[in-house]
């Protein structure tokens, strides 16, 4: 849309006259497919954004009576029906920005935005032209473009999908999103590839009023959140351990800590709370890593290194956790998720190939015995009352139910159900194993050495 469309209708005092009204009506009629079936926004509100957009994220509007084409949606009890957790129903215009052969849409982000209820697919991004025609193809896009800035300035989308896995294009495409005025970015994991770039992104977030959702897609789903009930309601006494496992497969060790590991760490969180402190090993080939073992990582991660790394980390809540990977040493999938000791028993959360949740009535897992693991069945725990509000639909693909929360968090001006702070502290729990193996000791939390440790320790030489 072009900035031209400015709403320049209103006086300091308020005042409007009829021909201004009528101006208001001639506007609409002007506005270029597709929007021409939008309504004015509140040009009185505060909370719109600059520059003539015309979505208000002010829902429902609360603007003054008279201006009866000021944009509004439906009554919170009107969208709570629809089981998506929106306050207000708009008209929002979505985009994806991909990289052909270096990260490629990631886990299918470009798809979150496809059929969703009052969103049009307005534009993908893509350097390579037959990764950008696919995606067209996939996502009905009505319009496509090789440079993603391009895409920002001309298309002025609401909300954006940085879909690549590599790392090393997060932060630039973020803040590019950001500057754009974007109201909500949806984010692959990891978020970025150092403390650094997540604190310079959330800042021009912040600054922006755009809304980060990080794809750490597993707080939308409903066990995660039933975990958190059955230690709530004391199934397992007191919680004394969170013991955390990636796939440990070809990644095994810091690659799988930072691919995988950040849903697990992050689901370590959801439970266990915030982290105090946190000690951490990594080895290569058995001996300590030292500067001559960092290597370049993969999929754009920077300085990596190590086949080996164990964890342990002090929560707030008095709770401990940990997390190790071994390198090839993950021959079943179900090693993926949380094990969680009690006082007076054990719950097993496997995240692949499905969600399973196993519980035993013992607070060891001795052999022997007359306890054995018991599969629990998803209905015979209930959800808590703050678990999102589209997890049990099974109609929503993951991705979906993010964008659906992305939406509803921007109406309601609140975080993300998966947030970018919440994606930084994955991440800070993440660095605290290579920066605590560096100093040989305790590190506490917030890390005073924002930049990549595998870095730092690689200067050490």
């Amino acid at each position: 849309m072009s900035r031209k469309f400015g709403w320049p209708f209103i006086g300091a005092s308020g005042a409007v006259s009829v021909a201004q009204i009528v101006a208001q009506q001639a506007l609409i009629k002007q506005l270029p497919s597709p929007l021409a079936h939008r309504r004015l926004p509140n040009a009185e509100c505060s909370a719109r954004l600059p520059a003539g957009r015309l979505s208000c994220h002010r829902q429902p509007c609360s603007g003054p009576p008279w201006l009866s084409n000021c944009y509004c949606g439906q009554s919170s009890e009107q969208s709570a029906a629809q089981g998506d957790g929106r306050t207000a129903m708009a008209t929002y215009r979505a985009a994806a920005i991909g990289r052909t052969g270096r990260g490629n849409y990631g886990h299918g982000l470009d798809l979150a935005w496809v059929g969703l209820p009052d969103v049009e697919y307005a534009a993908v991004a893509d350097e390579d032209p037959e990764g950008l025609r696919a995606a067209g193809e996939r996502t009905g896009a009505q319009q496509l473009y090789r440079d993603y800035r391009e895409l920002l300035a001309r298309e002025q989308p609401d909300f954006v999908s940085v879909c690549p896995r590599w790392l090393d294009c997060h932060a630039e495409m973020v803040l590019a999103c950001a500057e754009a005025g974007v109201r909500g970015v949806y984010l692959e994991k990891p978020m970025a590839r150092s403390l650094a770039e997540c604190d310079t992104m959330l800042a021009a977030c912040e600054r922006a009023g755009t809304a980060l959702a990080v794809a750490h897609v597993r707080r939308y789903d409903p066990w995660p959140h039933r975990l958190r009930a059955l230690v709530a309601s004391g199934r397992i006494g007191e919680l004394r351990v969170i013991a955390g496992n990636g796939t440990a497969d070809r990644r095994g060790g810091a690659e799988d800590l930072m691919v995988l590991g950040t849903h697990v760490l992050d689901l370590v969180r959801l439970v266990a709370g915030d982290v105090t402190s946190a000690w951490g090993r990594v080895t290569q080939d058995g001996h300590d890593l030292g500067p001559e073992d960092v290597i370049e990582g993969a999929e754009g991660m920077g300085a990596s290194g190590g086949d080996f790394v164990l964890a342990h980390y002090a929560f707030e809540s008095g709770v401990s956790g940990t997390f190790e990977s071994w390198r090839n040493q993950g021959r079943d999938t179900r090693l993926f998720g949380l094990t969680l000791y009690g006082t007076d028993g054990i719950l097993s959360f496997r995240g692949s190939p499905e969600d399973a949740v196993f519980f035993l009535p013992k607070p060891a897992p001795m052999p022997g015995g007359d306890a054995d693991w018991i599969e629990l069945e998803s209905s015979s725990v209930e959800l808590p009352p703050d678990a999102p509000a589209t997890c049990e639909r099974t109609d929503l693909s993951r991705n979906k139910k993010a964008a659906l929360d992305l939406i509803a968090a921007v109406e309601a001006r609140r975080e993300p159900v998966s947030s970018g702070p919440h994606a930084r502290a994955a991440l800070e729990m993440i660095a605290a194993v290579p920066e605590s193996h560096r100093l040989g000791q305790r590190i506490p939390f917030p890390l005073s050495n924002r930049e990549n440790p595998f870095e730092t320790l690689r200067r050490d030489d």
